[in-house]
């Protein structure tokens, strides 16, 4: 245990830096958990998740301001879906900008669609550091506390694998139903 333990202290940032940058919610989740646990501290976990989210999506903005049409033309089954966003993006930008890592199914997409809806990249930046910094605190502190609750459920019993296995299974079968219920219906 000693061993991991010195691992997660040691390459624990820049596993959240970059798995924010390329998974996002659940590496950020997990960071939450680390921290909660003492492997890393809270608000360099928080900062390291939003650099990663910040990263990725101010790359996959200047991806789509540059490449946009060319990369979404390539998604024809999602055009409407994409046209519907164009829209609501041109009425309402900046919580678009902000809220586009909270948006489920728009985590790629989203921000190659703000890139090629022509706002301003000093604009995106901005938002986007908003955005970021909002997204890494809510997403490590529902780690944190993701991470609390399994303390003090797991804490005193002696079956300690049976709860582990309980709340996989639970966790494991909330999250198919919730993609079960979010799928699209033909």
């Amino acid at each position: 245990m000693a061993a991991e333990s010195e691992l997660i202290s040691q390459y624990g940032y820049v596993a959240v830096l970059v798995g924010s940058m390329i998974e996002g919610d659940a590496i950020a989740m997990l960071g939450g958990i680390a921290a909660r646990h003492g492997y890393l501290e809270f608000l360099a976990t928080v900062l390291m998740a939003a650099l990663g989210g910040m990263a990725a999506d101010q790359l996959l903005y200047f991806l789509g301001r540059r490449y946009g049409e060319a990369i979404l033309h390539r998604f024809r089954r999602h055009q409407a879906k994409i046209d519907r966003m164009r829209e609501l993006v041109h009425r309402h930008a900046s919580l678009w900008v902000i809220g586009v890592r909270f948006a489920y199914g728009f985590r790629i997409i989203g921000p190659l669609i703000l890139g090629s809806s022509g706002i301003p990249p000093r604009r995106f930046v901005i938002l986007n550091i908003i955005g970021g910094a909002l997204w890494g605190t809510v997403m490590v502190t529902l780690g944190y506390c993701v991470g609390e609750f399994l303390h003090r459920f797991v804490a005193g019993h002696k079956s300690l694998e049976l709860w582990l296995l309980i709340v996989a299974v639970w966790v494991i079968s909330i999250t198919l139903v919730v993609r079960r219920l979010l799928r699209p219906r033909p």
